[in-house]
This record gives C-alpha cells, sequence and structure tokens, in this order.
C-alpha cells in the first residue's frame, strides 16, 4: 500500500468546508480525470494556519543550501577586512581634518571618548564602508571576499537561482548595514550625548541586530536571515554543482 500523501498525514478536503486542495472556492473543482499538478522539491511539505492544508514548497527548495557555519565565517571574514582597511583608513583623515590632534582642541574634552568625530568615524568604517564593500561585489560578482574565499554566493528566490540584479545586490546591504546600524546608533547617539538611560535602548537593539542574523539559523525552508527574506534572496553553497 503506498503512503498516505503530505508526510504521512490523511489529507482531508472536505474538512471545515473548504474546497478541495487545488480548486478555487469560487469555481468548481478539476475533474477525476484531470491529472493534478504535484511537486517535489526534497523538503517537507509545509501547512497553512488551518493546520491542513499545505502550502507550495518554495522552488528555491531545491538549490544547494551554504552550511551555517561557512556563511558565520564569511561574515566575520568581511567584517574584519572592512574594519581593519576602515580604520587605517578613515582614522588618520578624521583625526587630520577635524583637529583631534591639536592641543587644546576642544572636541578633547567634550563628551569624553564619544566626540562627534569618534561616533563619524564609527558610523563609516561600521555601515558605509560595509554597505559600500558589499554592494558593489554583489553587484558584479554576487560574491563578498569572503564568501568566495568559503565557496558561498548570493542568488536570487524567484525566479530560483537566478543571479542578482543591481537593484537587489544594493537593496541587500542596504537592510544589512545601513537599516541595522540606524537604530545602533541613534541610541548610542542618545547615551552619550542625552541620557543614560538610551543604553537599554542600545542594548536592545544590539541583540536585535543579533537575531537578524541568527535567525538564518531556524529559518526554514531556505534559511535566510532577516535581510535575505526582505531583499528576496538565499545563500548558496557555490561549491556543488547544481541545475
Amino acid at each position: 500500500m503506498s503512503e498516505p500523501p503530505y508526510g504521512g498525514r490523511p489529507h482531508s478536503p472536505q474538512r471545515s468546508g473548504r474546497p478541495p486542495y487545488g480548486a478555487s472556492m469560487y469555481g468548481q473543482p478539476p475533474s477525476h480525470g484531470e491529472p493534478q499538478r504535484q511537486h517535489h522539491y526534497g523538503h517537507e511539505a509545509s501547512y497553512d494556519s488551518y493546520g491542513s492544508y499545505p502550502a507550495e514548497p518554495s522552488p528555491a527548495g531545491d538549490l544547494p543550501l551554504a552550511p551555517i557555519h561557512r556563511r558565520a565565517g564569511a561574515r566575520v571574514m568581511d567584517n574584519a577586512l572592512v574594519a581593519v582597511f576602515g580604520f587605517a583608513l578613515i582614522l588618520p583623515i578624521a583625526i587630520g581634518a577635524l583637529g583631534l590632534d591639536s592641543a587644546g582642541s576642544k572636541a578633547k574634552d567634550e563628551g569624553g571618548v564619544w566626540t562627534w568625530p569618534i561616533i563619524f568615524v564609527l558610523f563609516t568604517v561600521l555601515s558605509v564602508l560595509p554597505f559600500l564593500y558589499e554592494a558593489v561585489q554583489l553587484a558584479v560578482w554576487g560574491q563578498t571576499l569572503g564568501k568566495r574565499w568559503f565557496g558561498l554566493r548570493v542568488v536570487k528566490v524567484d525566479p530560483a537561482g537566478d543571479p542578482l540584479d543591481v537593484f537587489t545586490a544594493v537593496w541587500r546591504p542596504a537592510i544589512n548595514h545601513v537599516g541595522y546600524q540606524l537604530g545602533f546608533f541613534f541610541f548610542l547617539i542618545l547615551t552619550v550625548k542625552v541620557f543614560d538611560f538610551a543604553a537599554y535602548g542600545l542594548l536592545l537593539v544590539s541583540l536585535g541586530t543579533l537575531v537578524a542574523y541568527l535567525w538564518a539559523i531556524w529559518d526554514r525552508p531556505l534559511h535566510q536571515s532577516v535581510h535575505d527574506r526582505f531583499a528576496g534572496t538565499v545563500v548558496i553553497d557555490d561549491r556543488v554543482e547544481w541545475e
């Protein structure tokens, strides 16, 4: 006897008075002689909020999804490269141009360490440079230096596996590096310039950013981070051949 469809769960077309799967709520169900379309993507069928009618799995489920540990390694490598070259390039320019190295500079005494030039340098190194670094490489190659080293590539979810267009290549790092960082620096400025209680907001935003990255661990079926979901992208294993 063949196994029942959809992971062994019996399918009841008449549950809750809803029309059979594949039929319109305003029309007639397909005739018994008409073959019904089936999808096989190598993943379990997911169920909608009613718990009985299966939703179609994403076509991108057939792509060779990248392992989480290699994605983490690529992210750390990219961030380290940007931080090293960013601080080496931006910090001396900011110190010289804004007079932090001059004797008696007021910038040294106002706000302690967190002067406006330092905040500007941090925002440039942690947000603007990573955005430019990733957007240009994704638009040209679909992978950063870190992803290239770890054998990963970013592709579109729909159409599944298509290379990134320029808009998507820019939109993804814009969410990742600019969107995530705006909240962080907003509360950082409030904390050091206005009132100390904003540090709680800084902590919450930092935790939220971490969760946005870690979302890929438990996301199903494509293991997308929050910025991947918004951009409609997925990270694949570029060392695996696929069609």
